[in-house]
């Protein structure tokens, strides 16, 4: 549970180049027009047969009769260590920094978060033995990595209420009960997300008795998860049918009732911390044919970027889960035959058009691109990992505040920095 280091870095840059240009901009007219001016230059190390004319007005106009690359390239052969030794003094300062200031603050983090993984992860009871913490997942019961998440928070402890969106998540539900004690929230049963909202906070204030002649007590919500949606449809933007588009923007919409119904303020009620869990791979590098998972994703992350600097003056916590390759099951994803099978099966329910403009661009990116993307197998991280990271976010200590952003899995953070950093024309080369 990490803050991410090159944000932090890139901030610590930008204010000392912001002072320092200050100061350059503030002492260069005093300095221009000085006497120490023409000394200053007779020590420049591309002066040695440079003509520089200088008139004595409020215009200094400068004329250079010798190609400066090939003075710089002659001062370098000649003065080359020395160069090289202000190069190197300038990186170890700046290494020097980097590590007091970026470095060893989250080093001092993951060692504190290293010596919490040896305790086992339980959620307090209370004096009674009863249960009173509880946790809401907001997401689809049809997804496996949401069942998952419920049932790992169950058996740490927890009170688990997962929400039912619709007709096809009550259907699977009723056929495929996760367990008896995991509590549902239908948001389906009715036209409100108000109501049912209304009805979820008064369950909370209502006094529980847990047994004959026990004290009673009130139900904590500690945390609001938003669990993540993992399978997308693939193919050509042009070939995507308008009802996946449309499928998309109410997957969206949802997120949006539920902030303007009153969430955001249970939450506020509450001190509840609110998590956000998606995949980061696909839709940082924005990866060729998988165009429904991008945009929906990169919506999710603007939405939540933004809500998180809104509440922040409330002491709220809204924390990002970027997921990279997590070991969701035994099976390997990115084999050779299944990867086969998957791209056999996708272009034989394209027209003749499609296949004749896309299948082959199609196979081929596919292939180089499903090391990358691929969820499964052995390089993916264990799901213990993801299960440790929410349940430090959800008890985080009272001197401490959640980083905004928190990465999961292997590649999360590697190719985010990778998106951000490089240049567009490099990511290209890489998923050619």
């Amino acid at each position: 549970m990490v803050a991410e280091p090159v944000q932090a870095t890139i901030e610590t840059l930008s204010y000392l180049y912001n002072k320092t240009n200050d100061f350059i901009n503030t002492q260069h007219g005093n300095v221009s027009i000085s006497d120490l001016y023409d000394q200053i230059t007779s020590y420049n190390p591309f002066n040695h047969d440079l003509t520089i004319t200088i008139h004595q007005n409020t215009n200094h106009n400068r004329k250079i009769t010798s190609p400066i690359k090939e003075k710089f390239a002659q001062s370098f052969v000649e003065h080359k260590w020395k160069y090289i030794s202000i190069l190197t003094v300038g990186l170890g300062v700046g290494t020097y920094v980097f590590y007091q200031q970026v470095y060893k603050p989250v080093l001092l983090i993951e060692n504190a978060n290293n010596n919490n993984n040896k305790l086992k992860r339980r959620v307090p009871k209370l004096s009674n033995g009863a249960r009173g913490d509880v946790v809401l997942i907001i997401g689809s019961p049809t997804e496996p990595l949401t069942r998952l998440i419920a049932l790992d928070f169950e058996k740490r402890g927890f009170i688990v209420y997962l929400t039912i969106l619709d007709e096809k998540d009550f259907k699977y539900v009723e056929s495929n009960p996760i367990t008896d004690d995991i509590n549902y929230l239908n948001l389906n049963e009715s036209v409100s997300f108000e109501s049912q909202l209304i009805k979820f906070q008064q369950l909370l204030e209502l006094a529980v008795i847990p047994f004959p002649g026990a004290e009673s007590h009130n139900l904590t919500l500690k945390a609001i998860v938003f669990s993540p949606q993992l399978y997308f449809p693939i193919g050509p933007i042009e070939n995507v049918m308008i009802s996946t588009w449309s499928k998309l923007q109410d997957k969206m919409f949802i997120y949006l009732k539920l902030f303007s119904s009153g969430l955001i303020n249970l939450a506020r009620l509450q001190s509840s911390k609110i998590i956000l869990i998606y995949p980061n791979i696909i839709s940082s590098l924005s990866i060729p044919y998988h165009s429904p998972e991008t945009l929906f994703q990169t919506q999710l992350k603007s939405l939540f970027t933004i809500l998180t600097r809104e509440v922040s003056q409330h002491n709220l916590s809204v924390t990002q889960v970027k997921l990279g390759n997590l070991n969701i099951s035994n099976q390997r994803s990115n084999t050779s035959q299944r990867t086969t099978a998957l791209i056999n099966s996708e272009i034989k329910n394209w027209n003749e058009d499609i296949k004749s403009l896309y299948a082959d661009n199609f196979s081929k990116s596919q292939y180089k691109s499903n090391p990358i993307k691929s969820s499964g197998g052995g390089k993916g991280t264990s799901l213990r990992e993801l299960y440790h990271i929410l349940f430090d976010l959800i008890y985080t200590p009272p001197n401490r505040r959640n980083p905004s952003i928190v990465y999961c899995g292997t590649g999360a953070r590697s190719y985010d920095i990778i998106s951000g950093l490089i240049p567009e024309s490099w990511i290209e080369w890489i998923l050619r």
